[in-house]
């Protein structure tokens, strides 16, 4: 079976061959082959293993509502194993599982799978729920940052910036105080970052520098607008933050 043996590795089946003469599992099986189409191109001969779980039946079922079925196609391996791997460890209503619900329906569309990059599902795995805010909002703009950076006459050094405005919406995040954290994090996966904006401003009082202004915009790099592109929903209110 190829790859599908790899994805029912990682599926919940370990007692699937004990069960399957049951009138329960067959029963659901069943529903499986009538209501989820997608479950045809990515389980295939094993799709009655992941019938037996309520939870992956509701999670093809969102992959089945997103691609129309004129444009199924089967799913890579490189790229399908992952994202169940991750699916283990996610919430049903969480925003991550959402993300990697969408990429698995980029995976087997065949109008959209040029979107679904391999490297996605393990960034996914990566982020924290705050950090994929922090995406979806970037995604739809970038956010000015002004700091001010004092300056010590003594040591001659700058210190410590300030935070003077920021204008992203820290109140959609649940730790709000790692901001400037998860932008790091965020940097190091090459999705987004804050950069500087033209020069410094020199700030004097009596004749001597006493500081700097500093304006920066956070923003996704262009690897970032491609993740957000292929993996983030229109709309996040409705998934939960956690």
């Amino acid at each position: 079976m190829g790859w599908l043996e790899d994805v029912a590795k990682v599926l919940p089946v370990e007692k699937a061959y004990d069960d399957i003469a049951s009138p329960a599992f067959k029963e659901i099986g069943e529903a499986a082959r009538n209501t989820v189409k997608a479950s045809r191109f990515l389980l295939a001969p094993i799709d009655y293993l992941a019938a037996q779980h309520e939870r992956w039946l509701n999670f093809l079922k969102r992959v089945n509502e997103k691609v129309p079925e004129e444009n199924l196609i089967p799913a890579h391996p490189q790229l399908a194993g992952p994202v169940f791997e991750g699916l283990k460890y996610q919430e049903q209503n969480s925003l991550l599982a959402e993300l990697f619900l969408n990429l698995l329906a980029r995976a087997i569309d065949k109008e959209r799978a040029n979107e679904a990059h391999p490297a996605f599902a393990t960034i996914i795995s990566q982020l924290s729920p705050d950090e994929a805010q922090i995406i979806f909002y970037l995604s739809k703009g970038e956010r000015p940052l002004k700091q001010y950076s004092p300056f010590n006459l003594e040591t001659k050094l700058f210190e410590k910036k300030e935070v003077r405005e920021n204008h992203f919406p820290l109140e959609h995040l649940v730790f709000p105080q790692n901001y400037f954290l998860y932008l790091d994090h965020l940097n190091s996966l090459n999705l987004a970052g804050a950069w500087q904006h033209g020069h410094q401003e020199p700030i004097y009082e009596n004749g001597s520098q006493v500081g700097v202004n500093i304006t920066s915009y956070a923003r996704l790099t262009s690897f970032g607008q491609l993740f957000a592109e292929a993996c983030m929903p229109e709309e996040i209110e409705s998934f939960s933050a956690v």
